[in-house]
Protein backbone atom coordinates (compact mmCIF):
# COMPACT_ATOMS: atom_id res chain seq x y z
CA UNK A 1 0.00 0.00 0.00
CA UNK A 2 1.70 2.83 -0.76
CA UNK A 3 2.35 6.14 1.56
CA UNK A 4 0.40 9.19 0.54
CA UNK A 5 1.34 12.71 1.64
CA UNK A 6 -1.63 15.14 1.03
CA UNK A 7 -1.30 18.47 -0.77
CA UNK A 8 -2.03 21.45 1.66
CA UNK A 9 -4.51 24.22 -0.01
CA UNK A 10 -3.98 27.66 0.48
CA UNK A 11 -6.98 29.80 1.66
CA UNK A 12 -9.24 30.01 -1.52
CA UNK A 13 -9.20 33.61 -2.43
CA UNK A 14 -7.80 34.08 -5.58
CA UNK A 15 -9.22 35.97 -9.03
CA UNK A 16 -11.20 33.60 -11.03
CA UNK A 17 -10.43 33.74 -14.06
CA UNK A 18 -14.05 32.89 -15.26
CA UNK A 19 -13.02 30.76 -17.99
CA UNK A 20 -16.01 28.10 -18.67
CA UNK A 21 -18.09 31.02 -18.70
CA UNK A 22 -16.36 32.68 -21.42
CA UNK A 23 -16.87 29.37 -23.53
CA UNK A 24 -20.00 28.50 -23.26
CA UNK A 25 -20.70 32.19 -23.76
CA UNK A 26 -18.65 32.81 -26.97
CA UNK A 27 -18.31 29.66 -28.46
CA UNK A 28 -21.42 27.06 -27.97
CA UNK A 29 -22.47 27.27 -31.36
CA UNK A 30 -18.91 26.60 -32.97
CA UNK A 31 -17.11 23.17 -31.64
CA UNK A 32 -14.03 22.35 -34.05
CA UNK A 33 -12.72 19.12 -32.52
CA UNK A 34 -9.38 19.72 -35.23
CA UNK A 35 -8.45 22.98 -33.54
CA UNK A 36 -9.14 21.63 -29.63
CA UNK A 37 -6.89 18.86 -30.12
CA UNK A 38 -4.28 21.09 -31.66
CA UNK A 39 -4.64 23.30 -28.73
CA UNK A 40 -4.58 20.13 -26.51
CA UNK A 41 -1.67 18.66 -27.73
CA UNK A 42 -0.09 21.95 -27.52
CA UNK A 43 -0.83 22.17 -23.81
CA UNK A 44 0.75 18.82 -22.99
CA UNK A 45 3.75 19.58 -24.41
CA UNK A 46 3.86 23.48 -22.59
CA UNK A 47 3.19 20.83 -19.76
CA UNK A 48 6.02 19.01 -20.31
CA UNK A 49 8.24 21.40 -20.59
CA UNK A 50 7.09 22.58 -17.31
CA UNK A 51 5.72 25.65 -18.90
CA UNK A 52 2.39 26.56 -16.85
CA UNK A 53 1.26 30.07 -18.50
CA UNK A 54 1.50 28.54 -22.24
CA UNK A 55 -0.28 25.43 -20.42
CA UNK A 56 -3.11 27.28 -19.73
CA UNK A 57 -3.27 29.35 -22.61
CA UNK A 58 -3.34 26.31 -25.14
CA UNK A 59 -5.54 24.47 -22.43
CA UNK A 60 -7.95 27.61 -22.32
CA UNK A 61 -8.10 27.23 -26.03
CA UNK A 62 -8.63 23.99 -26.82
CA UNK A 63 -11.86 24.89 -24.17
CA UNK A 64 -13.11 27.38 -26.57
CA UNK A 65 -12.91 24.92 -29.57
CA UNK A 66 -15.16 22.03 -27.35
CA UNK A 67 -16.52 24.12 -24.05
CA UNK A 68 -17.15 20.38 -22.84
CA UNK A 69 -13.93 19.24 -23.56
CA UNK A 70 -13.44 16.86 -19.86
CA UNK A 71 -9.66 16.34 -20.72
CA UNK A 72 -8.82 19.87 -21.13
CA UNK A 73 -10.89 20.75 -18.46
CA UNK A 74 -8.67 18.11 -16.03
CA UNK A 75 -5.78 19.14 -17.75
CA UNK A 76 -6.09 22.86 -17.19
CA UNK A 77 -7.19 22.38 -13.03
CA UNK A 78 -3.98 20.66 -12.59
CA UNK A 79 -1.96 23.65 -14.09
CA UNK A 80 -4.19 26.42 -12.12
CA UNK A 81 -3.01 24.64 -9.11
CA UNK A 82 0.33 24.79 -9.78
CA UNK A 83 -0.11 28.56 -10.69
CA UNK A 84 -1.88 29.02 -7.36
CA UNK A 85 -5.58 29.44 -8.92
CA UNK A 86 -7.05 27.77 -6.74
CA UNK A 87 -10.54 28.51 -7.02
CA UNK A 88 -10.52 28.39 -10.73
CA UNK A 89 -8.58 24.60 -10.21
CA UNK A 90 -11.26 23.26 -8.42
CA UNK A 91 -14.32 24.62 -10.29
CA UNK A 92 -12.47 23.00 -13.31
CA UNK A 93 -11.99 19.41 -11.85
CA UNK A 94 -15.83 20.16 -10.93
CA UNK A 95 -16.83 20.30 -14.34
CA UNK A 96 -14.69 17.70 -15.98
CA UNK A 97 -15.86 15.43 -12.99
CA UNK A 98 -19.91 15.77 -13.86
CA UNK A 99 -19.36 15.84 -17.49
CA UNK A 100 -17.72 12.32 -17.24
CA UNK A 101 -18.64 10.78 -13.79
CA UNK A 102 -16.63 7.33 -15.22
CA UNK A 103 -13.90 8.59 -15.19
CA UNK A 104 -12.09 7.44 -12.21
CA UNK A 105 -8.86 9.82 -12.57
CA UNK A 106 -11.69 12.65 -12.52
CA UNK A 107 -13.59 11.87 -9.43
CA UNK A 108 -10.22 10.72 -7.46
CA UNK A 109 -9.07 14.10 -8.17
CA UNK A 110 -12.16 15.91 -6.91
CA UNK A 111 -12.03 14.03 -3.82
CA UNK A 112 -8.18 15.38 -3.09
CA UNK A 113 -9.95 18.61 -3.44
CA UNK A 114 -12.50 17.95 -1.21
CA UNK A 115 -10.44 16.27 1.85
CA UNK A 116 -7.60 19.16 1.39
CA UNK A 117 -10.48 22.09 1.88
CA UNK A 118 -11.79 19.49 4.64
CA UNK A 119 -15.22 19.56 2.98
CA UNK A 120 -15.40 15.60 4.37
CA UNK A 121 -18.84 14.82 3.88
CA UNK A 122 -18.84 15.67 0.09
CA UNK A 123 -15.28 13.57 0.24
CA UNK A 124 -16.91 10.42 2.17
CA UNK A 125 -20.02 10.34 -0.56
CA UNK A 126 -17.50 10.63 -3.64
CA UNK A 127 -15.46 7.96 -2.17
CA UNK A 128 -18.22 5.32 -1.38
CA UNK A 129 -19.05 5.69 -4.59
CA UNK A 130 -15.98 4.76 -5.99
CA UNK A 131 -14.77 2.12 -3.57
CA UNK A 132 -18.52 0.51 -4.78
CA UNK A 133 -17.02 0.63 -8.72
CA UNK A 134 -13.47 -0.57 -7.50
CA UNK A 135 -14.15 -2.55 -4.33
CA UNK A 136 -10.74 -3.83 -5.59
CA UNK A 137 -8.23 -0.77 -5.40
CA UNK A 138 -6.74 -0.98 -1.52
CA UNK A 139 -5.67 2.91 -1.86
CA UNK A 140 -9.35 3.70 -2.51
CA UNK A 141 -10.58 2.01 1.01
CA UNK A 142 -7.38 3.57 3.28
CA UNK A 143 -8.09 7.01 1.84
CA UNK A 144 -12.01 5.67 2.80
CA UNK A 145 -11.00 4.85 6.43
CA UNK A 146 -9.08 7.95 6.82
CA UNK A 147 -11.73 10.12 6.29
CA UNK A 148 -14.03 8.14 8.37
CA UNK A 149 -11.20 8.45 10.96
CA UNK A 150 -11.09 11.97 11.32
CA UNK A 151 -15.17 12.27 10.83
CA UNK A 152 -14.99 9.70 14.13
CA UNK A 153 -17.13 7.18 12.24
CA UNK A 154 -16.07 4.71 13.88
CA UNK A 155 -17.83 1.42 13.19
CA UNK A 156 -17.76 2.70 9.25
CA UNK A 157 -13.99 2.54 9.54
CA UNK A 158 -13.81 -0.97 11.45
CA UNK A 159 -16.36 -2.29 8.71
CA UNK A 160 -14.03 -1.19 5.53
CA UNK A 161 -10.90 -2.15 7.71
CA UNK A 162 -11.82 -5.53 7.91
CA UNK A 163 -12.61 -5.31 3.74
CA UNK A 164 -9.15 -4.07 3.18
CA UNK A 165 -7.79 -6.52 5.52
CA UNK A 166 -9.36 -9.51 3.36
CA UNK A 167 -7.29 -7.44 0.12
CA UNK A 168 -3.60 -7.11 1.46
CA UNK A 169 -3.71 -9.70 4.47
CA UNK A 170 -3.21 -8.74 8.19
CA UNK A 171 -1.16 -5.41 8.58
CA UNK A 172 0.15 -4.39 11.40
CA UNK A 173 -1.06 -0.40 9.98
CA UNK A 174 -4.73 -1.50 10.08
CA UNK A 175 -3.85 -3.32 13.46
CA UNK A 176 -3.10 0.01 15.45
CA UNK A 177 -5.74 1.93 13.38
CA UNK A 178 -8.30 -0.51 15.10
CA UNK A 179 -6.77 -0.27 18.57
CA UNK A 180 -6.76 3.38 18.60
CA UNK A 181 -10.31 3.20 17.93
CA UNK A 182 -11.01 0.70 20.71
CA UNK A 183 -8.96 2.50 22.92
CA UNK A 184 -10.70 5.85 21.80
CA UNK A 185 -14.14 4.03 22.43
CA UNK A 186 -13.09 2.38 26.04
CA UNK A 187 -13.48 -1.51 24.80
CA UNK A 188 -11.10 -3.13 26.41
CA UNK A 189 -11.56 -6.59 25.56
CA UNK A 190 -11.39 -6.08 21.56
CA UNK A 191 -8.11 -3.63 22.37
CA UNK A 192 -6.88 -6.73 24.38
CA UNK A 193 -7.94 -8.86 21.59
CA UNK A 194 -6.17 -7.15 18.88
CA UNK A 195 -3.35 -6.58 20.61
CA UNK A 196 -3.20 -10.68 21.14
CA UNK A 197 -3.32 -10.71 17.65
CA UNK A 198 -0.58 -7.89 17.05
CA UNK A 199 1.92 -10.28 19.58
CA UNK A 200 0.78 -13.72 17.53
CA UNK A 201 1.58 -12.10 14.03
CA UNK A 202 4.73 -10.43 15.90
CA UNK A 203 6.43 -12.70 18.64
CA UNK A 204 9.23 -10.99 18.60
CA UNK A 205 8.30 -7.20 18.56
CA UNK A 206 8.68 -6.62 22.56
CA UNK A 207 6.69 -3.28 21.70
CA UNK A 208 3.09 -4.97 21.79
CA UNK A 209 3.78 -6.92 24.75
CA UNK A 210 4.52 -3.42 26.66
CA UNK A 211 1.40 -2.17 24.97
CA UNK A 212 -0.77 -5.21 26.11
CA UNK A 213 1.38 -4.60 29.99
CA UNK A 214 0.04 -1.23 29.97
CA UNK A 215 -3.53 -1.97 28.81
CA UNK A 216 -3.53 -4.58 31.76
CA UNK A 217 -2.25 -2.26 34.30
CA UNK A 218 -4.66 0.03 33.50
CA UNK A 219 -7.47 -1.96 34.03
CA UNK A 220 -6.13 -3.95 37.26
CA UNK A 221 -4.19 -6.59 36.19
CA UNK A 222 -0.56 -6.43 37.75
CA UNK A 223 0.06 -9.89 37.16
CA UNK A 224 -1.05 -10.24 33.62
CA UNK A 225 0.87 -6.85 33.20
CA UNK A 226 3.97 -8.37 34.76
CA UNK A 227 3.50 -11.20 32.88
CA UNK A 228 4.16 -9.38 29.76
CA UNK A 229 7.34 -7.08 31.15
CA UNK A 230 8.72 -10.86 32.26
CA UNK A 231 8.15 -12.12 28.66
CA UNK A 232 10.12 -8.60 27.24
CA UNK A 233 13.33 -9.35 29.19
CA UNK A 234 12.92 -13.13 28.04
CA UNK A 235 12.79 -11.65 24.33
CA UNK A 236 15.53 -9.22 24.57
CA UNK A 237 17.30 -8.94 28.09
CA UNK A 238 18.72 -5.60 26.62
CA UNK A 239 15.78 -3.98 25.50
CA UNK A 240 16.06 -0.28 26.11
CA UNK A 241 12.42 0.31 27.67
CA UNK A 242 11.38 -2.57 29.44
CA UNK A 243 13.09 -0.92 32.81
CA UNK A 244 11.33 2.21 32.19
CA UNK A 245 7.96 0.91 31.39
CA UNK A 246 8.76 -1.56 35.04
CA UNK A 247 9.61 1.65 36.66
CA UNK A 248 6.15 3.23 35.72
CA UNK A 249 4.48 0.07 37.00
CA UNK A 250 5.83 -0.49 40.05
CA UNK A 251 5.19 3.57 40.56
CA UNK A 252 1.76 2.96 39.69
CA UNK A 253 1.44 -0.26 41.82
CA UNK A 254 3.12 1.29 44.39
CA UNK A 255 6.35 -0.21 45.11
CA UNK A 256 8.76 2.43 45.42
CA UNK A 257 11.65 0.41 46.15
CA UNK A 258 11.31 -1.93 42.93
CA UNK A 259 10.28 0.57 40.80
CA UNK A 260 13.94 2.35 42.13
CA UNK A 261 15.84 -1.00 41.31
CA UNK A 262 13.85 -0.05 37.60
CA UNK A 263 15.17 3.00 37.44
CA UNK A 264 19.27 1.47 38.14
CA UNK A 265 18.65 -0.80 35.36
CA UNK A 266 17.67 1.43 33.05
CA UNK A 267 20.47 3.16 33.73
CA UNK A 268 22.86 0.25 33.89
CA UNK A 269 21.15 -0.66 30.11
CA UNK A 270 24.04 0.45 27.58
CA UNK A 271 21.12 -0.07 24.94
CA UNK A 272 19.36 3.31 26.25
CA UNK A 273 20.40 6.69 25.19
CA UNK A 274 22.27 8.73 27.50
CA UNK A 275 19.62 11.51 27.31
CA UNK A 276 16.75 9.11 27.90
CA UNK A 277 18.49 7.93 31.37
CA UNK A 278 18.86 11.92 32.46
CA UNK A 279 15.49 12.36 32.22
CA UNK A 280 14.00 9.83 34.00
CA UNK A 281 16.80 10.34 36.25
CA UNK A 282 15.65 14.08 37.07
CA UNK A 283 11.91 12.89 36.99
CA UNK A 284 12.55 10.63 39.65
CA UNK A 285 14.40 13.15 41.91
CA UNK A 286 12.28 15.79 41.22
CA UNK A 287 9.19 13.35 42.52
CA UNK A 288 11.07 11.98 45.36
CA UNK A 289 12.66 14.88 46.78
CA UNK A 290 11.18 14.88 50.00
CA UNK A 291 11.84 11.24 50.40
CA UNK A 292 13.92 10.55 53.44
CA UNK A 293 15.98 8.25 50.99
CA UNK A 294 16.48 10.51 47.96
CA UNK A 295 20.29 11.09 49.29
CA UNK A 296 20.84 7.37 49.28
CA UNK A 297 19.41 7.13 45.82
CA UNK A 298 21.34 9.84 44.18
CA UNK A 299 24.28 8.00 46.09
CA UNK A 300 23.49 4.91 43.63
CA UNK A 301 22.36 7.00 40.64
CA UNK A 302 25.63 8.41 40.38
CA UNK A 303 27.82 5.24 40.86
CA UNK A 304 25.51 3.52 38.41
CA UNK A 305 25.66 6.67 35.91
CA UNK A 306 29.73 7.07 36.42
CA UNK A 307 30.12 3.23 35.74
CA UNK A 308 28.17 2.66 32.83
CA UNK A 309 29.11 5.98 31.71
CA UNK A 310 32.76 7.10 32.58
CA UNK A 311 33.46 9.05 29.57
CA UNK A 312 30.43 11.79 30.68
CA UNK A 313 30.18 13.95 32.79
CA UNK A 314 26.66 13.27 34.39
CA UNK A 315 27.66 10.57 36.87
CA UNK A 316 30.60 12.51 38.25
CA UNK A 317 28.26 16.09 39.00
CA UNK A 318 25.65 13.89 40.32
CA UNK A 319 28.23 12.12 42.88
CA UNK A 320 29.70 16.05 43.56
CA UNK A 321 26.22 17.32 44.19
CA UNK A 322 25.64 14.16 46.86
CA UNK A 323 29.18 14.66 48.80
CA UNK A 324 28.35 18.44 48.71
CA UNK A 325 24.77 17.39 50.62
CA UNK A 326 26.27 15.23 52.96
CA UNK A 327 29.33 17.47 53.74
CA UNK A 328 31.93 15.90 52.82
CA UNK A 329 33.72 18.61 51.06
CA UNK A 330 36.45 16.28 49.92
CA UNK A 331 34.94 13.75 47.85
CA UNK A 332 33.19 16.38 46.43
CA UNK A 333 36.08 18.50 45.42
CA UNK A 334 37.32 14.75 44.26
CA UNK A 335 34.52 14.19 41.86
CA UNK A 336 34.24 18.02 40.31
CA UNK A 337 37.41 17.73 39.59
CA UNK A 338 36.65 14.76 37.34
CA UNK A 339 33.86 16.12 35.75
CA UNK A 340 35.72 18.82 34.65
CA UNK A 341 38.39 16.63 33.08
CA UNK A 342 35.70 15.78 30.82
CA UNK A 343 34.01 19.04 30.35
CA UNK A 344 36.28 22.02 31.29
CA UNK A 345 33.32 24.24 30.55
CA UNK A 346 31.13 23.33 32.69
CA UNK A 347 29.73 25.76 34.92
CA UNK A 348 27.98 23.85 37.90
CA UNK A 349 31.36 21.73 38.50
CA UNK A 350 33.38 25.20 38.67
CA UNK A 351 31.37 26.61 41.57
CA UNK A 352 30.66 23.46 43.19
CA UNK A 353 34.59 22.65 43.11
CA UNK A 354 35.57 26.19 44.33
CA UNK A 355 32.62 25.91 47.18
CA UNK A 356 34.39 22.08 48.47
CA UNK A 357 37.81 23.93 48.19
CA UNK A 358 36.28 27.03 50.31
CA UNK A 359 34.39 24.86 53.03
CA UNK A 360 38.45 23.14 53.17
CA UNK A 361 39.97 26.32 53.29
CA UNK A 362 42.18 25.68 50.27
CA UNK A 363 42.10 28.85 49.77
CA UNK A 364 44.95 29.89 47.36
CA UNK A 365 43.41 26.66 45.22
CA UNK A 366 39.68 28.64 45.45
CA UNK A 367 41.38 32.07 44.36
CA UNK A 368 43.47 29.97 41.29
CA UNK A 369 40.19 27.97 40.19
CA UNK A 370 38.11 31.32 40.51
CA UNK A 371 40.44 33.23 38.55
CA UNK A 372 40.74 29.88 35.73
CA UNK A 373 36.84 29.83 35.75
CA UNK A 374 36.50 33.62 34.98
CA UNK A 375 38.41 32.58 31.65
CA UNK A 376 34.91 30.67 30.34
CA UNK A 377 32.39 32.74 32.26
CA UNK A 378 33.97 36.03 32.64
CA UNK A 379 30.88 38.05 33.59
CA UNK A 380 29.81 35.51 35.99
CA UNK A 381 30.03 37.46 39.54
CA UNK A 382 30.16 34.78 41.55
CA UNK A 383 33.49 33.96 40.47
CA UNK A 384 34.55 37.56 41.01
CA UNK A 385 33.39 37.00 44.70
CA UNK A 386 35.25 33.95 45.57
CA UNK A 387 38.48 35.33 43.84
CA UNK A 388 38.07 39.00 45.71
CA UNK A 389 37.58 37.07 49.03
CA UNK A 390 40.32 34.80 48.49
CA UNK A 391 42.59 36.91 47.80
CA UNK A 392 41.27 38.90 51.24
CA UNK A 393 42.46 36.19 52.96
CA UNK A 394 45.89 35.73 51.44
CA UNK A 395 46.41 39.31 52.22
CA UNK A 396 46.17 40.33 48.63
CA UNK A 397 44.17 43.30 49.40
CA UNK A 398 44.67 44.79 46.03
CA UNK A 399 43.87 41.95 43.80
CA UNK A 400 40.97 41.00 46.31
CA UNK A 401 39.65 44.80 45.85
CA UNK A 402 40.17 44.69 42.08
CA UNK A 403 38.14 41.27 41.82
CA UNK A 404 35.31 42.54 43.76
CA UNK A 405 35.05 45.91 41.79
CA UNK A 406 34.71 44.06 38.59
CA UNK A 407 32.04 41.14 40.01
CA UNK A 408 30.02 44.18 41.35
CA UNK A 409 29.77 45.70 37.99
CA UNK A 410 28.37 42.38 36.54
CA UNK A 411 25.69 41.70 39.33
CA UNK A 412 22.07 43.21 38.93
CA UNK A 413 20.81 41.21 42.40
CA UNK A 414 20.93 44.09 44.83
CA UNK A 415 21.92 41.76 47.98
CA UNK A 416 24.68 40.18 46.09
CA UNK A 417 26.11 43.65 45.12
CA UNK A 418 25.34 44.89 48.79
CA UNK A 419 27.54 41.80 49.81
CA UNK A 420 30.17 43.07 47.26
CA UNK A 421 30.44 46.59 48.70
CA UNK A 422 30.65 45.33 52.13
CA UNK A 423 33.49 43.66 51.98
CA UNK A 424 34.69 46.48 49.84
CA UNK A 425 33.78 48.18 52.42
CA UNK A 426 36.35 46.31 55.06
CA UNK A 427 39.04 46.13 52.42
CA UNK A 428 38.75 49.59 51.82
CA UNK A 429 39.28 50.23 55.71
CA UNK A 430 42.13 48.42 56.28
CA UNK A 431 43.82 50.19 53.32
CA UNK A 432 43.26 53.32 55.09
CA UNK A 433 41.33 54.52 52.73
CA UNK A 434 38.33 55.89 54.89
CA UNK A 435 36.60 58.01 52.00
CA UNK A 436 36.29 54.72 49.88
CA UNK A 437 35.23 52.73 52.83
CA UNK A 438 31.93 54.45 54.26
CA UNK A 439 31.21 55.49 50.05
CA UNK A 440 31.52 51.05 49.99
CA UNK A 441 29.29 50.83 53.21
CA UNK A 442 27.24 53.75 51.70
CA UNK A 443 25.85 51.63 48.86
CA UNK A 444 25.43 48.66 51.11
CA UNK A 445 22.73 50.18 52.95
CA UNK A 446 21.15 50.79 50.13
CA UNK A 447 20.85 47.75 48.71
CA UNK A 448 20.10 46.21 52.26
CA UNK A 449 19.58 48.72 54.77
CA UNK A 450 19.28 46.13 57.20
CA UNK A 451 22.54 44.35 57.00
CA UNK A 452 23.66 44.41 60.44
CA UNK A 453 27.41 43.64 60.10
CA UNK A 454 27.81 46.84 58.06
CA UNK A 455 25.59 48.54 60.42
CA UNK A 456 27.91 48.16 63.13
CA UNK A 457 31.13 48.54 61.52
CA UNK A 458 29.79 51.72 59.53
CA UNK A 459 28.99 53.11 62.63
CA UNK A 460 32.09 52.13 64.81
CA UNK A 461 34.49 53.16 62.31
CA UNK A 462 32.35 56.60 62.47
CA UNK A 463 32.25 57.02 66.18
CA UNK A 464 36.41 56.28 66.03
CA UNK A 465 36.41 59.91 64.22
CA UNK A 466 34.56 61.17 66.45
CA UNK A 467 31.81 61.53 62.70
CA UNK A 468 27.91 61.80 61.96
CA UNK A 469 27.36 60.82 65.82
CA UNK A 470 24.03 60.68 65.44
CA UNK A 471 24.11 59.08 62.33
CA UNK A 472 26.24 56.29 63.90
CA UNK A 473 24.18 55.71 67.01
CA UNK A 474 21.27 55.52 64.91
CA UNK A 475 23.05 52.81 62.94
CA UNK A 476 24.50 51.14 65.70
CA UNK A 477 20.82 51.13 67.84
CA UNK A 478 19.46 49.08 64.59
CA UNK A 479 22.21 46.95 64.60
CA UNK A 480 21.43 45.85 68.29
CA UNK A 481 18.15 45.42 68.04
CA UNK A 482 18.22 43.01 65.57
CA UNK A 483 20.52 40.80 67.58
CA UNK A 484 20.67 42.56 71.04
CA UNK A 485 23.18 40.10 73.08
CA UNK A 486 25.70 40.66 70.21
CA UNK A 487 29.00 41.82 72.64
CA UNK A 488 30.40 43.41 69.51
CA UNK A 489 27.76 45.26 68.96
CA UNK A 490 27.02 45.97 72.55
CA UNK A 491 30.64 47.12 72.57
CA UNK A 492 29.80 49.56 69.36
CA UNK A 493 26.33 51.25 71.14
CA UNK A 494 28.85 51.86 74.04
CA UNK A 495 31.32 53.59 71.95
CA UNK A 496 29.38 55.77 70.19
CA UNK A 497 26.99 56.79 73.52
CA UNK A 498 31.10 57.32 74.82
CA UNK A 499 32.43 59.70 71.92
CA UNK A 500 28.64 61.14 72.31
CA UNK A 501 29.36 62.09 76.18
CA UNK A 502 26.28 60.10 77.30
CA UNK A 503 28.49 58.01 79.80
CA UNK A 504 26.36 56.40 82.19
CA UNK A 505 24.65 54.79 79.02
CA UNK A 506 27.79 53.61 77.57
CA UNK A 507 28.43 52.01 80.54
CA UNK A 508 25.40 49.96 80.54
CA UNK A 509 25.85 48.49 77.59
CA UNK A 510 29.75 48.16 77.89
CA UNK A 511 28.59 45.93 81.19
CA UNK A 512 26.39 43.91 79.74
CA UNK A 513 29.08 43.45 76.68
CA UNK A 514 31.50 42.39 78.65
CA UNK A 515 28.78 40.13 80.80
CA UNK A 516 28.76 38.14 77.44
CA UNK A 517 31.99 37.80 76.52
CA UNK A 518 32.99 34.19 76.66
CA UNK A 519 36.69 34.82 76.87
CA UNK A 520 38.81 38.81 77.80
CA UNK A 521 39.35 41.19 75.09
CA UNK A 522 41.65 43.86 75.72
CA UNK A 523 40.00 46.55 73.14
CA UNK A 524 36.37 46.10 75.37
CA UNK A 525 38.63 46.19 78.35
CA UNK A 526 40.59 49.64 77.55
CA UNK A 527 36.83 50.76 76.58
CA UNK A 528 35.60 50.05 79.81
CA UNK A 529 38.36 51.76 81.06
CA UNK A 530 37.61 54.99 79.29
CA UNK A 531 34.35 55.05 80.21
CA UNK A 532 34.95 54.50 84.13
CA UNK A 533 37.15 57.19 84.36
CA UNK A 534 34.81 59.61 82.27
CA UNK A 535 32.64 59.12 85.16
CA UNK A 536 34.95 59.32 87.96
CA UNK A 537 35.64 62.83 86.48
Amino acid sequence: MKYRTLLLLLVLGCTTFGVAQQIESEFQNKPDKRKNATYFSNGLQSKYREDTEGAIRNFEQALRYMPDDAASMFELSEQYYIAGHLEDAFKMIQQAANLDPENKWYQLRLGQFYRNLEQYDDFIQLYEMQTAKYPDDPDMLTELIDAYLITEQYDKALAKMDLLEEQVGQNELITEQRLSIYNHQGNTKKLISELEKLIEQNPENPRYYSMLAQVYSENGKEKDALRMYEKIKEINPNDPYVNISLLEFYEKSGDQDKAFDALIAAIRNKNLDLNTKANIYDYWMQKNQNSPKVNEQALQCGLAFSETHPEDKIGYLILGSYYIVTENAALARTYYKKSLAIDSTDFLSWQNLIISESRLNENENVRDHAVKALQYYPMQPVFYWYAGVSSAVLKENDEAISYLEKGRRYTTDKIQMANFDAFLGDLYHEQGDEEKSFEAYERTLRNDPDNVLVLNNYAYYLAVKGQDLDKALEMSTKAITAEPDNPTYLDTQAWVLYMKGDYKEAEKYMKKALKLLKEPDDTYTKHYEAIKSKLKN
